[in-house]
């Protein structure tokens, strides 16, 4: 008899092989078992977890039910009511549709399902492990459906030894809480662990959602957005300018009530805000998009968080359209034209002498440097069009700068942005927010590193309600946070009240120097792996209390800050790479003034 090479899998391995790519760690059960919750035309969905849903995933529902049929049926692989025929398939209106949820995660987990539907006067409890065969037994209980999932990836300790901490798997799924929130305003959501009751949030508008979410401070600066453009109907809310963060944390897009990742249709919105916004500054918006079902392809990544449409330039059009009008009438954009495709171009700045990362500080070595990127310009000198703020790497020279101060000499500030003074071979240039950015950071490292604390206490504690992301968050890094010289006093539910500060904070700038800190972690598992975690807040923490562009400053104020900028280790960059001081040459403002 030949001999066989391929075999067919045992179904429990393939099963395994499967769950992995629908139920990747806690919160992907809690997405799906949400969304066949919602599925059912659940009112009220309550989710409880217990060890970040590591121990047990419990998910209540008061949707239709399942019949006993429908019970045996539900674990299989490929069992689903929401699409029978390939037309459905192009149309799909649901959430779920794949029937491969409650098949993985019953593969993965002690799987407990208790549902009744309301004609009924008995339902069903289902008991299922793996490798064993399901027990179906009678449940008196009210109606709809319960589903406990416990010991998630028992059996599979490999995949359990990858998952995270307790902290940052709950904010994960308080992450994907707050999703559900958001993109469905009439059902009510109710999120706890095992110590206490997160959120209770009942049906409301998008503006009371995000209210109860991020604040009513916030919500009161969010403006209200409703277009429609060539079968694309754009509502929700989007920040007025003042509110953008430095990261994407609070920003939600729902095609047809599905969140869903599209850089598409978030450029379109950032291209709306290109003249109002600060680089690195993020509006902040929470839009759903509607659209005929045919027209948007969902079946296009495993967790379901991508979408395809028939024509994305009408996508981008429409978004950018009803976000140009929205800010329009408020008076803060000017009217857009949509004649022309959108265009990303990549910059790249140009230099020598040091050459810096500009998201880690970091100094490159030559050897480091991609040499067909970078010609032997002088310092000072650039391409026409490119901007070294826009590229993760550019130089900077590296003169001695800082002598002549040593001599009496007249310093003085322009636009109460830069600081000037005159030299023998010309004229230095501070920018006084980047150069008390390096000291800062700087003395920040220091305290790190020798473990020195110099908490400033505050007068009246500032309480902080945060939405349950953000409070796990800051669980997580609270004791990053405290070696920094913050006090933190944890309260019930999710406020936090600030007892201390850092020394060198400016005063009742706490609470916003702290949220920015937040967001700023938010994003650190984004950036390349070389930048530990406390080098990222560090930087971002000397960069949010430095002295800012436009404040006035004494003539003693710019001569004591460029003392401590001299005194720095590397006093020519700013920790995120952008440069502190520049030269020009008598040289080079003559030929600016040549004749053409």
């Amino acid at each position: 008899m030949e001999e066989r090479r391929i075999w067919i899998l045992p179904e429990f391995l393939a099963s395994q092989i499967a769950a992995g790519e629908v139920v990747q760690r806690p919160e992907s059960v809690v997405k799906e078992l949400v969304e066949n919750a919602l599925d059912a035309q659940a009112a009220t969905v309550a989710v409880t977890v217990h060890g970040a849903g590591k121990r047990l995933v419990h998910v209540v529902d008061d949707g239709c039910g399942m019949s006993r049929a429908d019970v045996e049926l539900c674990i299989r692989r490929h069992a689903t009511s929401k699409v029978r025929t390939l037309e459905d398939l192009h149309r799909i209106c649901t959430l779920g549709f794949r029937g491969e949820a409650l098949a993985s995660i019953a593969a993965v987990s002690q799987l407990e399902i208790r549902t009744r539907r309301p004609e009924d006067a008995i339902g069903w409890r289902l008991l299922a492990e793996p490798e064993t065969e399901p027990r179906i037994e009678p449940w008196a209980g009210d109606k709809g459906t319960q589903v406990l999932v416990r010991n998630l990836f028992y059996n599979v300790p490999a995949r359990r030894k990858f998952l995270r901490s307790d902290l940052t798997e709950f904010r994960l799924i308080a992450d994907t809480m707050t999703r559900f929130v958001l993109g469905h305003l009439g059902v009510r959501f109710l999120l706890s662990d095992e110590r206490a009751l997160l959120f209770d949030v009942p049906p409301g508008t998008l503006t009371e959602r995000f209210a109860a979410l991020f604040g009513e401070e916030l919500a009161q600066r969010m403006l209200p957005v409703e277009a429609e453009y060539e079968g694309f109907r754009v509502w929700g809310l989007i920040g007025h300018p003042e509110c953008a963060r430095p990261s994407r944390t609070q920003q939600f897009w729902f095609v047809n009530r599905r969140w869903v990742h599209h850089k598409g249709l978030s450029h379109a919105v950032y291209t709306a805000y290109e003249q109002l916004l600060e680089s690195g500054m993020y509006p902040v918006f929470v839009l759903h998009l509607e659209v005929d079902p045919e027209r948007v392809d969902v079946n296009v990544h495993p967790q379901k968080h991508e979408v395809k449409f028939d024509d994305e330039r009408q996508a981008f059009a429409a978004v950018l359209r009803a976000v140009s009008e929205a800010l329009g009438r408020h008076h803060l954009a000017p009217t857009v034209a949509l004649a022309q495709d959108p265009v990303v171009v990549e910059r790249l700045g140009r230099g020598e002498s040091l050459v810096v990362n500009r998201l880690t500080g970091e100094v490159l070595a030559p050897e480091q440097i991609p040499s067909r990127r970078w010609t032997g310009q002088g310092v000072g000198h650039r391409t026409p069009g490119t901007s070294p703020r826009e590229s993760p790497l550019f130089s900077v020279g590296v003169p001695a700068v800082f002598t002549e101060l040593e001599q009496p000499v007249r310093c003085w500030q322009l636009h109460n942005t830069y600081i000037f003074w005159e030299t023998p071979e010309g004229v230095r240039i501070v920018d006084q927010h980047v150069a008390h950015e390096r000291v800062l950071y700087e003395r920040f490292r220091r305290q790190w590193d020798t473990g020195e604390r110099l908490p400033q206490r505050l007068l009246l504690p500032l309480a902080l309600r945060l939405e349950p992301s953000t409070y796990a968050l800051l669980e997580e890094f609270a004791e990053l946070l405290t070696r920094l010289g913050f006090e933190l006093e944890w309260e019930t539910g999710r406020e936090v009240r600030l007892a201390a500060v850092p020394a060198a904070l400016p005063a009742g700038q706490e609470e916003r120097v702290v949220t920015e800190l937040l967001a700023a972690l938010h994003e650190y598992r984004q950036l390349p792996r070389r930048t530990s975690v406390e080098e990222h807040l560090l930087a971002t923490l000397a960069c949010k209390a430095a002295i800012k562009a436009g404040q006035p400053l004494s003539e003693h104020e710019i001569r004591q800050l460029l003392r401590e900028l001299q005194q720095c280790t590397l006093p020519f960059v700013c920790p995120h790479g952008r440069p502190v001081v520049i030269e020009l040459t008598r040289e080079e403002l003559d030929r600016l003034f040549e004749r053409r």
